[in-house]
């Protein structure tokens, strides 16, 4: 596209008003607008009102010289650009003036024809630099929402993935409830450890047992300790079958490795492979170990795990027994931190028609298929109770509902 440089701004910097009227008077002959200062200070008053595309500044001025007006300029007003005007033919002066953001430099007395080539090269160059700024933002901005927009379904897809341990949980409900507990505490732990794999730490939490669904039903009848060697052996499948079950699907692939080693022990006695700890995947030895207190707690009646993690010092202690055995100990680490720090939430569970205006959530609510119903914090009236109840009927809410106690 074609740039025209008429009409553009220019402001003539000089104390002398001779040359500075005869300069005005050229310019205007070929159609620029034109403002007129007598020396620096005076300019930087003008660079605000006028927002000049181009200046002319003089060097040899009185108070504010032209190389310390011409630094406060470029740092103002970076789009401006700036041609150097002086009686003074000196390299030096040249390249500081470069150096410190000036286009260009032309001596007195000046020759207007070499003068009108430098503007329109000057100005030229300042719609180029202004293209490519435009350009590069616009470019940043459709960056950011292709970002947004991605991290907006990759979360959609996190939850989405959540679906089928809500539908096994109509079947079963300990075993979709152990699951969810699983991938929550695995969650906080790859937090802990400042692990770059949340997101498929917690998922991996999340389908830990779904190789399980594959036994006999009959293995889970008896005891642990009534099974035969054959039983015990055909158990020890389950990993396997998991990671089998996850390569099924294509979201799903990456977890297969980590659900294969979950019950591999650090001092390589687990199984199926005989892992031992760096080559364990830290995903891996994260679910061991949150699976086991879990796993503990529930033995023990304590099945609401973020209101009675707080119970379960023994639990603790009794895991920590088990370092450099079964778990590693960075990762118990991790635990024993998070639970000596975590705050039970101040929420109380409420049923879908016991919502009133006025409610604010305390945790973010989800359908079963992924969809972000209400955001957290959110703060009810009866337009979105009514949508809430409406939109549960046809995609039903995932989990409890959490208000902030008032």
């Amino acid at each position: 596209m074609s740039f025209s440089s008429l009409y553009s701004n220019i402001l003539i910097v000089d104390d002398e008003k001779e040359v500075r009227e005869s300069l005005k008077l050229f310019l205007v002959e070929n159609q620029y607008n034109v403002e007129v200062a007598e020396d620096g200070e005076n300019a930087l008053m003008k660079m605000n009102e006028f927002q000049p595309h181009c200046v002319l500044l003089d060097i040899r001025m009185p108070y504010l010289n032209g190389v310390e007006a011409l630094k406060m300029i470029k740092h103002r007003h970076s789009k401006a650009e700036i041609i150097m005007v002086s009686a003074i033919d000196n390299i030096q002066k040249v390249e500081e003036c470069l150096q410190n953001g000036a286009f260009g430099y032309i001596t007195k007395p000046v020759d207007l024809s070499k003068l009108l080539n430098e503007i329109k090269a000057c100005l030229e160059k300042r719609h180029e630099k202004i293209s490519i700024n435009k350009e590069k933002k616009k470019k940043e901005y459709e960056k950011s929402k292709l970002e947004a927009k991605t991290h907006f379904l990759n979360k959609e897809l996190f939850h989405a993935l959540r679906f089928p341990l809500h539908l096994v949980g109509y079947f079963d409900s300990q075993f979709s409830s152990h699951s969810f507990n699983v991938s929550w505490l695995s969650e906080k732990l790859a937090r802990q450890l400042k692990s770059s794999h949340i997101e498929i730490a917690n998922l991996s939490g999340l389908y830990h047992d779904i190789g399980k669904i594959c036994l006999p039903k009959y293995i889970f009848e008896k005891h642990r300790q009534d099974w035969t060697y054959k039983e015990k052996n055909i158990y020890k499948k389950f990993p396997i079958y998991g990671e089998e079950l996850a390569e099924f699907h294509f979201r799903l692939k990456g977890l297969g490795h980590i659900i294969r080693h979950q019950c591999e022990n650090v001092n390589g006695t687990g199984f199926p492979d005989g892992l031992s700890l760096n080559d364990i995947p830290e995903e891996s030895r994260i679910i061991a170990v949150a699976n086991a207190f879990v796993e503990t707690m529930e033995i023990e009646g304590l099945n609401k795990i973020k209101l009675n993690i707080k119970k379960t010092d023994h639990i603790l202690e009794h895991i920590k027994k088990d370092i450099g055995t079964l778990y590693d100990g960075a990762v118990v680490e991790a635990l024993q931190h998070f639970v000596s720090n975590y705050k039970i939430p101040d929420e109380t569970s409420v049923e879908i028609n016991a919502l009133k205006p006025g409610m604010k959530f305390s945790r973010s609510l989800y359908t079963h298929s992924g969809r972000l119903l209400v955001p957290k914090g959110m703060k009810l009236d009866d337009q979105n109770i009514s949508k809430i109840i409406d939109l549960n009927l046809i995609d039903p809410i995932e989990g409890e509902i959490f208000i902030l106690n008032s």
